[in-house]
């Protein structure tokens, strides 16, 4: 059969000064961590971009030359 009335308070488990500033001192090695993480990804992508235009400058002076020749081919 069920109770009237407001259920009792749940009891609130104390926590020690010292086991918050552990934890804390644990979130701010894993942040710390994360950072030096994100900034190689960044360097990682910042060489992956400048290899795509490397790559793209490379094709165009190739389809030049391609169409250079082709069209001095095809003029004699």
């Amino acid at each position: 059969m069920a109770t009237r009335g407001r259920p009792p308070k749940a009891q609130v488990p104390t926590i020690h000064p010292d086991a918050i500033m552990v934890k804390l001192d644990t979130i701010e090695k894993i942040l710390e961590h994360n950072r030096k993480d994100i900034e190689d990804l960044k360097q990682q992508v910042s060489m992956g971009r400048g290899g795509i235009k490397a790559i793209f400058i490379i094709g165009a002076i190739i389809a030049a030359i391609a169409t250079a020749y082709g069209l001095w081919k095809g003029v004699r």
